[in-house]
């Protein structure tokens, strides 16, 4: 993988017209954004492109990032007559409710095409932690619900839907993204094993939707919430091709020491950034989720990272990083690894020609965990 230049564009040097990169406003076809959206602990980046848009998770820690997800969405929208007020899809990689609480709010603020998911649930007729919102879809809107699972993944070229690449090359001349899935809800046990007297087949986090995107030359990954052994199943399965090898890495399970591995970022080949979605370690602490209470991101994850990742900030930022649960401590981050709970809204700004990125955050103010 060639190195790109990489250019960070603070968020409040938007307003100059002669500001490099815009988060929101109209797109050149041969241009995309890729909004990370600053939900707490959970996740939600909205896929934007000069023909239309796909989200991937409508994820929120809680009411008020719920709604923060909503407000973005809109803001985009806003500066985007064009689009109609419409979601091509709607991606969800798996039944968590970080990844799942804005979703019928969501379906019901905008008009959604399509909703994909995996099927992975207690049980369809049951609604547990971050499955009703998905039930609400399936059972309110099932003209726009697709369920996918890894059977219809026959081979190494990975799944291709209408329902998930459902943005074409409408506008005249322009780029048609491709979306691929790479893996999906398995049927049975590939003998992963047992993590902390719990089988891994069990985990939900081990079906997640795994999507690569592709912008002609530009090209990113998003692995849900994956864990290590589902991580080596894929990383077999697809040994023998590049496509895990992209530029822009979406870290997985928020930074979780089990949510990205050595292997795969080596398969990854030095991708030009990584963003990491997570809350913030001082907000909030009450209950169990949240980012101070999981301890993300990690520490050992972080410095994987660092190791791997080819860009680099164009200012160092101060981050907070989890030797463990409820244990953080400082950093300086010099690297092209940003993340929603030391940056804020990060946008990853990616041409055709994949020639360069250019990133827009917010800049806050750094915690005291």
């Amino acid at each position: 993988m060639k190195a790109l230049p990489l250019v960070l564009v603070p968020a409040l040097a938007l307003l100059p017209l002669t500001a490099s990169a815009q988060r929101f406003g109209p797109l050149p076809a041969n241009t995309m954004r890729a909004h990370f959206i600053n939900v707490g602990q959970g996740d939600a980046t909205l896929l934007e492109f000069a023909c239309g848009t796909v989200l991937i998770d409508a994820g929120a820690e809680n009411a008020t990032t719920e709604q923060a997800l909503l407000d973005y969405i809109s803001d985009v929208f806003q500066a985007r007559a064009d689009l109609n007020n419409t979601i091509n899809s709607i991606v969800i990689t798996h039944n968590h409710i970080d990844h799942t609480r804005a979703l019928q709010a969501v379906v019901e603020t905008f008009t959604v095409n399509n909703v994909v998911e995996n099927g992975q649930r207690a049980n369809p007729d049951r609604t547990t932690t971050g499955e009703g919102d998905v039930n609400f879809v399936r059972r309110e809107h099932p003209d726009i619900w697709t369920q996918i699972d890894d059977a219809q993944i026959v081979d190494d070229a990975g799944l291709w839907l209408p329902e998930i690449d459902a943005v074409d090359n409408a506008c005249n001349n322009g780029v048609d993204p491709w979306l691929t899935v790479l893996s999906a809800d398995l049927a049975e046990d590939p003998g992963w094993g047992d993590s902390r007297g719990e089988p891994e087949f069990n985990d939900k986090n081990n079906h997640s939707i795994v999507v690569r995107v592709d912008f002609d030359e530009a090209s990113f990954l998003f692995t849900g919430d994956l864990e290590e052994p589902a991580i080596e199943t894929m990383l077999l399965f697809y040994e023998n091709t590049d496509l895990l090898d992209v530029d822009v890495y979406q870290v997985g399970h928020h930074g979780s020491h089990n949510g990205t591995t050595m292997e795969l970022l080596q398969t990854i080949d030095h991708p030009e950034l990584a963003v990491v979605s997570m809350g913030r370690c001082d907000f909030p602490r009450q209950g169990p989720f949240n980012a101070f209470a999981f301890g993300h991101p990690r520490e050992i994850v972080i410095d994987l990272l660092q190791g791997v990742v080819d860009g680099e900030r164009t200012v160092a930022r101060t981050v907070n990083v989890a030797e463990g649960v409820r244990d953080f401590h400082q950093e300086t981050m010099d690297e092209a690894v940003y993340g929603t709970g030391w940056d804020g809204n990060v946008t990853v700004v990616a041409h055709s020609n994949g020639n360069d990125y250019e990133v827009i955050v917010d800049t806050p103010a750094v915690p005291t965990c």
